[in-house]
């Protein structure tokens, strides 16, 4: 278990971000890993959250830079936008960080619900993502064989380009085919309806309710509401 960690992709520009963000995410997960921050020079001041720096050029360079200085085989990546709504899976986590132990061909187990075509496997509720196809890497809530990810970030790309950009067809890509109401991270994404930020911006309907509920104060005005 201590051969993982956790990675959040961010940037200083969404430093407002952070607390709401973190505050869910320790609530609802009693995370057994070591916690880091991916961004360009700013700190979290978050208990339990280290951060890592790296003023390169694109989103790749940076999250490369980040991700090396991480000492784990495993670990496990996910934006800051991505605000957990129940508690975490972690026996289901811990399944799939076995299944990687045991099987070196392993790239990732993608924990949000998938809604492409998929090969059936061996792995519970996951599927085998096809040779050739896209979002065999994605930003949404990861399990990554680090030296993996490492190598597949050794690039100059947005996330946007990163995720739809080729994958190499000798390592597999597992994601979670079992329902979209029972997924390992629930952060609010269902059937492409936004949620969190869209466009840097908050989306309204999902997050004024959400922070409500939780007892969250968030300035708005920061970045603005949407939706």
């Amino acid at each position: 278990m201590k051969n993982c960690s956790v990675m959040i992709y961010s940037c200083d520009a969404y430093s407002d971000v952070w607390k709401p963000f973190f505050k869910l995410f320790f609530k609802y997960w009693n995370c057994p890993y070591k916690v880091y921050l991916a961004c360009e020079s700013k700190s979290p001041r978050i208990k339990g959250v280290t951060a890592l720096h790296s003023k390169k050029g694109t989103w790749t360079e940076k999250m490369h830079d980040c991700l090396s200085q991480i000492p784990t085989d495993y670990v496990i990546c996910m934006c800051e936008d991505m605000f957990i709504r129940r508690e975490v899976w972690q026996g289901i986590i811990n399944t799939c960080i076995k299944w990687m132990d045991e099987d070196e061909k392993i790239a990732n187990f993608n924990f949000e619900k998938d809604y492409s075509p998929t090969e059936p496997g061996k792995y519970g509720n996951f599927n085998r993502k096809p040779d050739g196809g896209y979002y065999r890497k994605s930003c949404q809530p990861t399990l990554w064989r680090k030296d993996i990810l490492l190598s597949l970030l050794d690039c100059q790309k947005t996330p946007w380009e990163w995720e739809l950009s080729p994958t190499p067809d000798y390592y597999d890509y597992y994601i979670w085919t079992g329902s979209p109401d029972d997924l390992v991270f629930e952060y609010g994404y269902h059937n492409n309806k936004w949620f969190g930020i869209q466009k840097g911006k908050w989306v309204a309907q999902d997050v004024i309710p959400l922070f409500e509920k939780e007892g969250i104060k968030v300035d708005f005005s920061i970045r603005g509401l949407t939706g």
